[in-house]
C-alpha cells in the first residue's frame, strides 16, 4: 500500500523488501480477539479428537444422529398419545350419537353446511330426506360417516372430508340420527331402501 503522508512514519513497520514500483507493504497485525480465537482453536483441536476418537466425552456424528432421532420419536409418541386419531369405528360415533353436547355442535354444523340440500329440518330439497327410514348409501353410523366424508360426487354432494374435522363429520352423523321419525312438513318423497330401526343402528 501507498504510504500516507498523514500518518507518523514512526509508527509505520515495513516489511522489507516488499515494495513494488515505489508501493511498500506495512506490517499490519492481526486483530488481538482474531488471534486468540486462533490460539484457542488450535489448543482444542487434540482436546476434540481425543475426546471424538478415543473415547465417549464427545460423540460421533452418528451417535449424535441417532439420538436426534431418537428424541423426534419420544415427542411424535407423546403428540400421538395427546391426540389420538380418530378412528370411525362404531364405539367411537355411538359415543358421539349419545352425547348431547356433540348432538348440539352437529347442528350447527348441519345449518351452516347442509340445511341448503337437505332442508332446515332435513326434509330434503335437493338431497334427500333424512327423517324418513329410507336410505339411499347405508344407514349405519360408519356409512353415514363415509358418505358425509367422500360425498356422493354424481349426485352433487360434495365430499366433506377435506373441510370438516373428523370430529367435526362424526358430530353432524350424531345430529342426523336425531332427525329420524321427526316428520317435518313439506318432506320429501322416500329414496332408497327401507331400513329398520334396530339394522340403523347396528
Amino acid at each position: 500500500m501507498a504510504q500516507n503522508k498523514d500518518k507518523n512514519p514512526a509508527e509505520d513497520v515495513v516489511i522489507q523488501g516488499h515494495n513494488y514500483d515505489g508501493i511498500q507493504e506495512y506490517d499490519n497485525p492481526m486483530p488481538g480477539w482474531w488471534l486468540w480465537i486462533l490460539w484457542a482453536s488450535i489448543i482444542w483441536a487434540p482436546f476434540y479428537i481425543l475426546g471424538l476418537h478415543f473415547s465417549d466425552v464427545i460423540p460421533s456424528y452418528e451417535e449424535d444422529l441417532a439420538a436426534g432421532q431418537a428424541e423426534i420419536v419420544e415427542i411424535r409418541e407423546a403428540y400421538e398419545a395427546a391426540n389420538p386419531t380418530f378412528e370411525a369405528t362404531p364405539e367411537t360415533l355411538a359415543s358421539f350419537v349419545g352425547d348431547e353436547a356433540q348432538v348440539a355442535e352437529g347442528a350447527a354444523l348441519f345449518v351452516t353446511n347442509c340445511a341448503a340440500c337437505h332442508g332446515q329440518a332435513g326434509e330434503g330439497l335437493i338431497g334427500p330426506n333424512l327423517t324418513d327410514s329410507y336410505w339411499i348409501h347405508g344407514a349405519s353410523d360408519v356409512d353415514l360417516y363415509n358418505v358425509i366424508t367422500n360425498g356422493v360426487i354424481e349426485k352433487g354432494m360434495a365430499p366433506w372430508g377435506s373441510i370438516l374435522s373428523p370430529d367435526a363429520r362424526a358430530q353432524l352423523v350424531a345430529f342426523v340420527r336425531t332427525l329420524e321419525g321427526t316428520n317435518p312438513p313439506n318432506g320429501k318423497a322416500p329414496e332408497g331402501e327401507l331400513v329398520e330401526t334396530s339394522e340403523t343402528d347396528a
